[in-house]
């Protein structure tokens, strides 16, 4: 289906959309005639990106609404009251958090945030949204952003990939569930991405870590909001944002020994020019 098609009027709601993959998504959505909502814990940068996308599409519709996925309370009474007074059509749960380190040098605290945030956010959105959409009657389309690291156990990520192994989980069981009440359920494997969240990350990752992200290409927001946007509208479950994370992420599932094999072979590079 064109894109345009797809998107035309439709009510989009982007956690995490004050920057990074959910800005960009937000924008190119608007361009494409959506309404969307940007949700985010800060609402002076939310504002900063609502101006941002109307300055790019002068007639766009856009809502802001400053909460903290992690807090269940809070999002079921602020999503649910927004999903009565607006038609949300497409929910992308792109709110996520990542501090790299090894496993015994992390806080323990990682551990919880990482996955009340990239996980239970997740699913403390879509509680609070798919009550309304199935009672609308309408169909409708959740996107759940995980990460390349949701398939592949990378070096260095032992507080975050889990959470994005979950989000595959739930991504799965979630789809079988929802294909009745006519709502689409697709799943995003994107690799490294040029956000702020990205250079957050590079602050702290062990040089193995460094290693093995040198081996794949980042990609840009703009180029990873596309491809989700065209996967969505062509009604992939599994939407991977380049041929190379398709190709490891197939490879995952068919050859991991050679997936690991590649992994640890960047891993033990690192530790032959530290000796």
């Amino acid at each position: 289906m064109a894109l345009r098609d797809y998107f035309q009027d439709k009510g989009i709601l982007v956690t995490g959309g004050s920057s990074g993959i959910g800005l960009a998504l937000a924008t190119q959505a608007a361009g494409l005639g959506a309404r969307v909502f940007l949700v985010a814990r800060r609402k002076s940068v939310l504002e900063e990106a609502k101006a941002s996308i109307e300055k790019a599409h002068p007639s766009a519709k856009v809502g802001i609404v400053d909460l903290d996925v992690s807090k269940s309370d809070e999002v079921e009474t602020r999503i649910g009251e927004l999903a009565k007074s607006e038609s949300i059509d497409i929910v992308v749960n792109n709110a996520g958090v990542a501090r790299p380190g090894r496993f015994l040098e992390l806080p323990a605290e990682e551990f919880r945030q990482q996955m009340d945030i990239n996980y239970f956010g997740a699913v403390n959105v879509c509680r609070a949204a798919l009550p309304h959409m199935i009672a609308r009657g309408r169909g409708g389309h959740v996107v759940n952003v995980s990460s390349l690291a949701g398939v592949i156990g990378i070096y260095g990520y032992t507080a975050y990939a889990p959470t994005k192994f979950a989000l595959c989980g739930f991504s799965q069981v979630l789809r079988a569930e929802m294909w009745p009440h006519r709502i689409k359920v697709s799943v995003v494997l994107p690799p490294d991405t040029d956000t702020p969240q990205l250079a957050f990350e590079n602050q702290y990752k062990p040089a193995e870590t460094r290693a093995i992200a040198g081996t794949v290409k980042t990609l840009s927001p703009d180029d990873v909001a596309l491809a989700i946007l065209r996967g969505m509208a062509a009604g992939e479950f599994e939407i991977y944002c380049d041929m190379a994370s398709k190709m490891s992420g197939l490879a995952q599932g068919v050859v991991p020994g050679i997936v690991r094999w590649f992994c640890d072979d960047a891993q033990k590079k690192v530790g032959s020019a530290s000796t």
